[in-house]
């Protein structure tokens, strides 16, 4: 009996070793023997163990496998997108790569799984089209996932293959969010294991695949660009970059500022401002930025051209037909040109204006973001002339004369005046304006000159004055001021004049009382000392009026004279006005109770002295003795040496015709 429990238990042991070999590799065959031990009756000694016939057990296929890292789906067969068990924030075109690790939980050696993917089955994470899985072996630098040059070096696999029991394999998920994705966009996949049959086992049951692996990518998206002055793409000011000369042949200053805009300041031998500005790409995935132009208030002629730093033509690097800075990465900057050349001389279309070219940026990945920035030259403008309802009325442009008939509806006109060697000058206002028609706030230097020929025949240049008409009224009233030299350069000037903006003036000219009676022209000139901007005024005039010729005088040498004594008188004819007077001839008749000796004369004129008798017929030759009693002679002097006197014979302004006419006393 005792012999016969051991027995039993032998075989209950041998049933609970069947049953704890789950685990066991499939294949395995469990080999058993058992053992009869007793000792005979009568003995001391045990007999030698007795063993029992073999028995055996072929452990049989318990295949199954897992895929981590596992989603929120109870379910392995179907993922839950909204549970995911990884999650990532990536941008368009960005890779993102999501490790997993496939383990061989059952028995079966040497095991092969297929990889796939599974949808979201509800469709509210979208599926990328280039889903694709990589071996750990491709994280050759083994930081737990692949960069772009690790997965760009290695080869995707769709299946792993001889798995033993226990054993991990891990790989890898990696998919590219599409460049078109926007903002909040969910891209996401799901690693689906389905193991393969084991050709080694015939009796191995079917697996369910494993596909509650979700992970979801969440897109952020941010596609931004900025534009602003030199070396500031955003063009706050911080940093403000401090002015700078622009890359032309004759240089000029821009002048960047904190309001996106940088200003150049072009004077009247300007023709082409070259800006720098700076294009920098605020968002969060490379992009191509094309740039586009736009000017208002230039005159015409007018180009733009956009340049690369080195000066040669900005191009079009993404084929779409618009010129580009090229590919930027997140963050980067690019500087590129923008030449504007106009005529020299420039004015802008409209008084104050500022002439501006609009710069904007526009991103390739999303052609809504865009920025613009503004760069502006400064034309130099002037108007310079009589007055008008509105600023520019009345001038030429610049740098052209004035033109028009001399004088205009203001011109004064000095009346005829007698005048001595201590008369005043006689004051002559002509009612003026100045206006800025530039772009900027300028200060204009005035002046003028009016040469004035005098009775002596010499000219005087005598200087323009000019003072603000302040109550408009076109006349110059007491307390009103003169301009002063605000600038320092030793000219009077406007002081600083804003856009548009026009100055009524007053211009001063005193006449000497010994003018000639002539058409006074102003020469007068406005300029920019600044700019160079000039406008030159020669349409104003004064008129100096005639004066009236004075008798001419006579005298006797004696005032008491006996028959047969010689009576000499002197005639002096001068030309007392202040305007040049022709055929000019003194004339004196023979009184009664005299006998003709002789008449002689001189002048202070350039010429010949022809006499007469007649006043019509002249000779050089003097008039002879005898004359008949009551005869009338004349003398005058033939300047122009025609032989005879006439219109063209000019006496000008304080000469004179002096004659001797002597007679005897009868």
């Amino acid at each position: 009996m005792k012999n016969s429990w051991k027995f039993a238990a032998l075989l209950a042991a041998l049933a609970a070793g069947s049953a704890s070999a789950a685990g066991t590799v499939a294949g395995t065959v469990i080999t058993n023997t058992a053992e009869i031990v007793f000792t005979p009756e009568g003995s001391t000694t045990p007999n030698p163990p007795i063993p029992s016939n073999p028995v055996t057990t072929t452990v049989l296929p318990v295949p199954s496998f897992t895929i981590v890292v596992n989603d929120g789906s109870p379910d392995r067969l179907t993922p839950d997108y909204s549970k995911p068990g990884q999650t990532a924030t990536a941008k368009p075109g960005d890779t993102v790569v999501f490790p997993y690790t496939l383990t061989n939980t059952g028995n079966v050696p040497k095991e092969s799984y297929t990889l796939t993917n599974t949808p979201d089955p509800t469709g509210t994470v979208k599926t990328p089209e280039n889903i694709r899985f990589y071996p750990v072996s491709a994280d050759t630098n083994n930081d737990g996932t692949l960069s772009p040059a690790e997965i760009a070096a290695a080869t995707p696999i769709t299946s792993i293959t001889g798995v033993d029991p226990d054993k991990d394999v891990k790989f890898f998920q990696v998919y590219t969010i599409p460049a078109t994705a926007t903002s909040t966009d969910k891209f996401g996949g799901d690693p689906t294991g389905n193991r393969q049959d084991n050709p080694a086992f015939n009796n191995d049951p079917a697996v369910p695949r494993d596909a509650n692996n979700s992970n979801v990518t969440t897109v952020d998206r941010k596609d931004a660009t900025v534009i602003g002055p030199k070396n500031d793409p955003d063009g706050n000011g911080n940093p403000l970059t401090p002015p700078y000369q622009s890359a032309d042949t004759t240089p000029v200053t821009i002048t960047p500022s904190a309001a996106d805009t940088q200003t150049a300041q072009a004077t009247t031998t300007t023709t082409v401002v070259t800006f720098t500005n700076t294009v920098q790409n605020t968002g969060n995935r490379p992009d191509v930025f094309d740039i586009t132009t736009g000017q208002a208030g230039f005159p015409a002629g007018t180009t733009v051209e956009l340049l690369k730093p080195d000066g040669t033509p900005l191009t079009d690097t993404d084929g779409d037909g618009v010129a580009d800075v090229g590919s930027l990465n997140p963050g980067q900057t690019a500087d590129l040109l923008v030449r504007v050349t106009f005529p020299a001389g420039s004015a802008p279309t409209t008084p104050g204006t500022q002439p501006t070219v609009t710069v904007t940026t526009t991103s390739s990945n999303d052609t809504t973001k865009k920025d613009t920035t503004k760069d502006i030259v400064n034309l130099p403008g002037l108007s310079f002339g009589n007055p008008t309802p509105t600023p520019g009325g009345d001038p030429t442009p610049v740098g052209t004369p004035e033109l028009g008939q001399p004088g205009n509806p203001g011109t004064p006109i000095i009346p005829p005046t007698t005048c001595t060697a201590t008369s005043p000058a006689i004051r002559s206002t002509v009612a003026m304006e100045i206006a800025n028609l530039g772009s900027a706030p300028d200060t204009f230097d005035v002046s003028g000159v009016a040469p004035i020929r005098l009775t002596d025949g010499t000219t005087q240049n005598v200087a323009v004055r000019y003072f603000v008409d302040a109550n408009g009224n076109r006349a110059l009233d007491t307390g009103e001021l003169p301009l002063t030299d605000t600038n320092g350069n030793g000219t009077p000037d406007t002081g600083l004049l804003a856009p548009g903006t026009e100055l009524k003036l007053i211009a001063v000219v005193d006449v000497p009382c010994a003018a000639a009676a002539q058409t006074i022209t102003l020469n007068q000139t406005a300029k920019s000392p600044t700019t160079g901007v000039t406008v030159t005024d020669k349409n104003d005039t004064i008129t100096v009026g005639k004066t009236p010729v004075a008798a001419p005088s006579k005298t006797v040498d004696k005032a008491e004279a006996k028959p047969g004594e010689t009576l000499t008188y002197t005639i002096i004819g001068k030309n007392t006005s202040n305007a040049n007077v022709t055929k000019a001839f003194i004339k004196d008749t023979l009184p009664a109770n005299t006998t003709y000796v002789s008449f002689r004369a001189v002048s202070s004129g350039a010429g010949t002295i022809l006499y007469s008798t007649n006043g019509t017929t002249w000779s050089a030759t003097p008039i002879a003795a005898p004359q008949a009693d009551g005869v009338t002679v004349y003398a005058g002097v033939d300047t122009n040496g025609n032989g005879d006197i006439d219109t063209a014979d000019i006496l000008a302004p304080g000469q004179t015709i002096t004659g001797t006419f002597t007679v005897t006393v009868k």
